[in-house]
């Protein structure tokens, strides 16, 4: 294609031609650079190599799976296969600094998400043509840990987020045991389609020694929690994950204007590769909008008051989640802020996602969430789905159940938290200490009647009222 392109513009004049050359030129450029970064990275590797690698110009099979550890160490089998299959290895068991350089740049050039997607899936897939339950749950983890670690954020692992990880390989399969390509495709596009960015964006930067191209850039980054301990919370951190590769950058977009410019150094003398450890050390060093807690049930007590205590005045997006029996848990990413009355409220960026017992996206787009706590006209609570008629979840105003799909279930717990920037939680604290303060004053505030009685505007209106106000007390001038 670029090629044609080339041609298609010759004989155009001096100014097209100057384009192309320069065009031409930076791709040579850019190029030439990767192969002296893959070329590097092979020779750190070979340093990495035992008496068995005894191949000058060439490194085992072993060598290179060896040089990947823990949740990644089957990657690095699946890696090492995808990267000889291309070049008909049939051996597979050495793989030559030529055949790792040309492999290399194929991958550091995929930038089109089509061409990404149906890469990862061949190869998570072992090379064939479908994906059984097993390779989709191997991908889930292996992505889940690059994702993180392209994230600065360490490695942890438990029986929670396993339970996610579950449901979005239900949800891919349904009652299927095989996987094809296409229908893996469509699966993406509509619950997870940022599902190997991470992966992509880890891969260039440990075959480059630098991080992505901005223009390039589409890192799906895994938001920071405040003050988040694993297991205290309905959120956790395979959750976080799994939102982060649908929700749209409304809910954790970067501040670039914060990021510092620490990145990878292209000269380190660690060989590449030889531990978890230095592989996450070299991984882009991605910075995120962290999320602020702003509403737990279990520490604020399940009612419709403290949620609206917590949640009322934070202008900015929020993700709450709902447990309920049935080991059923919903989020509700609102890009508006919450507020009660009689229209609905969201706009292009609210979704409606199941995260367990099965994961998927159940509605996108607004208006999805109305809050009624006044109006007579329809029952009062917290009303989620697009159809009035067909809601998908229903919280009544006493906060005692969850109606899903009018069907009343046990309420487990409720989160909300706060996904906009820091000025907007700063926002709200001090408006609630505003409202405090108001309260207390209202509170204090009575009539005084060691004043001077006649004179104070308050007896005429009571007497505007038709209420009698002089009582002997007050004609005496105390009680």
């Amino acid at each position: 294609m670029g090629q044609g392109h080339t041609r298609s513009h010759q004989g155009n004049g001096t100014a097209g031609n100057g384009t192309d050359s320069s065009s031409h030129s930076l791709s040579y450029s850019h190029s030439k650079r990767n192969s002296a970064c893959l070329m590097k990275l092979f020779q750190k590797l070979e340093l990495t190599a035992d008496e068995d690698n005894c191949h000058p110009g060439e490194l085992t099979r072993v060598t290179f799976e060896n040089a990947f550890h823990g949740p990644l160490d089957k990657f690095g089998k699946l890696l090492y296969l995808q990267m000889t299959q291309n070049h008909g290895n049939h051996t597979r068991e050495r793989i030559t600094k030529e055949q790792f350089v040309k492999s290399g740049k194929e991958i550091i050039k995929m930038f089109d998400e089509a061409v990404q997607l149906k890469y990862y899936f061949h190869l998570f897939s072992a090379g064939k043509d479908h994906m059984n339950k097993e390779d989709a749950l191997q991908m889930i983890n292996v992505a889940y840990a690059l994702t993180l670690s392209a994230s600065s954020i360490p490695f942890t692992k438990t029986s929670n987020d396993d339970k996610v990880f579950s449901a979005m390989v239900q949800s891919m399969f349904g009652m299927n045991e095989k996987l094809m390509f296409d229908d893996f495709k469509q699966w993406t596009h509509r619950h997870s389609p940022h599902i190997f960015f991470g992966v992509h964006n880890w891969v260039y930067t440990i075959m480059t020694g630098s991080k992505m191209p901005e223009e390039q850039d589409v890192h799906a980054p895994v938001p920071l929690l405040e003050k988040f301990v694993e297991g205290k919370y309905c959120m956790c951190m395979g959750m976080l994950w799994a939102l982060s590769t649908v929700l749209p950058p409304s809910y954790t977009h970067t501040d670039s204007k914060e990021e510092g410019s620490e990145h990878p150094s292209t000269s380190t003398k660690n060989p590449l590769l030889t531990s978890y450890m230095i592989i996450m050390k070299l991984a882009r060093l991605s910075k995120c909008q962290s999320w602020a807690l702003l509403y737990d049930s279990a520490e604020h007590g399940l009612s419709q008051n403290r949620f609206s205590h917590h949640v009322m005045s934070y202008q900015g997006p929020t993700m709450t989640l709902v447990s309920f029996e049935g080991r059923n848990v919903y989020c509700i990413a609102e890009d508006q802020p919450w507020r009660s009355g009689a229209q609905k409220f969201g706009d292009v960026d609210t979704m409606l996602i199941q995260l367990t017992p099965v994961y998927r996206v159940i509605q996108s787009g607004g208006p999805l969430v109305q809050w009624n706590e006044h109006s007579r006209d329809m029952k009062k609570g917290i009303h989620v789905g697009k159809d009035p008629k067909s809601l998908v979840l229903f919280i009544p105003a006493d906060f005692d159940k969850v109606e899903h799909y009018h069907i009343p279930c046990e309420i487990h717990k409720l989160e909300v938290w706060g996904c906009g920037s820091e000025k907007a939680r700063d926002a709200q604290i001090q408006q609630k200490k505003w409202e405090n303060k108001d309260a207390e004053k209202q509170k204090t505030r009575k009539l005084r009647l060691d004043t001077n009685w006649d004179e104070n505007p308050d007896k005429q209106i009571l007497q505007w009222g038709g209420i009698n106000v002089d009582h002997q007390h007050s004609r005496d001038g105390g009680f």
